[in-house]
């Protein structure tokens, strides 16, 4: 995935305020933020993580409105979505061999990969796979290759290199219930699995992004061993690949899941995202619509501006100069799903 790595922002401290407990400093003369819309998806999609590959954005799987629906108005989708940002358009790519929400992306310089997530139907919304599909050569259908060591979805799906890393997200325990996990496996060249060092705290709907050849992970939620609470997290920590070892880092501001978080220009950028209400309920929760920007060299968040509206379970991708943001949901839960994309430049 080529990224822009050029730095961008020049900060001017004008005060100090709290919130959520963590200290944050109130930037002024930041660069201007410009947000446009791109043309939208072909269906509203949410629970998405979508990858750069050749030089275009790839989107498979998600949940979409359905009248076959498996959980509140929404089914898992086979259909892959391919946007080009030269073209500024559209086009459908090759249907996944079987329907996933929450599918995880990531791409290196050879391959791209649908990895884990969740199939549905009309006995479980949530049935956890550990099946990795590969894009085939002529890029014109998805092939297995080697699975997942375990079944995961609501992971991080991010590479270092040509190395796919895999932390944390929501395995099925001995009861075939789905739970927080910490678990961290590699996709290594000749498509082989191995296990790096867990993340320091289980967790799931987390967001998570490779900068300066590092894994941060921020945010997310933890749900309670019996699955009936659900808590939205401020924990960020960076993994280091050299040391096989993770590190805490300033926390986010925001107690957040269903965020994303991507580099650019030498910062991590994280958007959007949903909290739960009070005992673990989604319907009484909300979403939001901040722009939190993490500089890993001061180990300081800012506050930039706000998206135009909330989003959350929506897919981010770097590419160039830019920030795309694909689809997700106006609303916490599954409900109000988008199918809309803009594109965010700083200048």
């Amino acid at each position: 995935m080529a990224l822009s790595r050029r730095s961008f922002i020049k900060y001017f401290s004008l005060a100090s305020l709290t919130l959520s407990g963590v200290n944050l400093t109130a930037k002024e003369a930041n660069p201007s933020l410009s947000i446009s819309s791109l043309p939208s998806l072909e269906m509203p999609l949410q629970e998405i993580y979508p990858a750069v590959f050749s030089g275009e954005i790839y989107v498979a799987g998600g949940f979409t409105p359905s009248d076959t629906a498996v959980f509140f108005g929404l089914s898992p989708t086979k259909q892959t979505h391919i946007f080009s940002p030269r073209e500024k358009n559209w086009r459908p790519g090759p249907n996944l061999p079987e329907a996933r929400h929450h599918l995880g992306m990531a791409s290196n310089s050879n391959s791209l990969y649908g990895i884990g997530g969740f199939f549905g139907d009309s006995d479980s919304a949530w049935q956890a796979r550990n099946t990795v599909y590969k894009l085939s050569s002529e890029y014109k259908h998805w092939i297995e290759t080697s699975p997942l060591p375990r079944p995961l979805a609501e992971s991080i799906y991010t590479n270092i290199g040509e190395d796919i890393h895999v932390i944390s997200g929501k395995a099925p325990n001995e009861q075939s219930k789905n739970r927080d996990t910490n678990s961290h496996y590699v996709l290594t060249r000749g498509d082989n699995w191995e296990q790096a060092a867990p993340a320091s705290i289980k967790r799931n709907s987390a967001g998570g992004a490779t900068l300066n050849n590092r894994v941060y992970v921020v945010g997310g939620r933890q749900v309670s061993n019996n699955g009936s609470k659900a808590r939205n997290l401020t924990y960020a920590e960076v993994y280091d690949p050299s040391l096989d070892k993770w590190e805490k880092i300033r926390p986010l501001p925001q107690a957040v899941a269903g965020l994303t978080a991507t580099p650019l220009n030498n910062k991590l950028i994280v958007t959007g995202g949903e909290a739960f209400g009070s005992n673990g309920n989604w319907k009484t929760g909300a979403a939001f619509n901040n722009i939190w920007v993490y500089d890993p060299v001061t180990d300081d968040w800012s506050n930039q501006d706000h998206l135009p509206q909330t989003r959350h379970g929506h897919g981010a991708v770097a590419l160039g100069e830019s920030l795309y943001l694909i689809g997700g949901a106006s609303k916490v839960g599954p409900q109000e799903t988008l199918a809309s994309a803009i594109q965010l430049r700083w200048s």
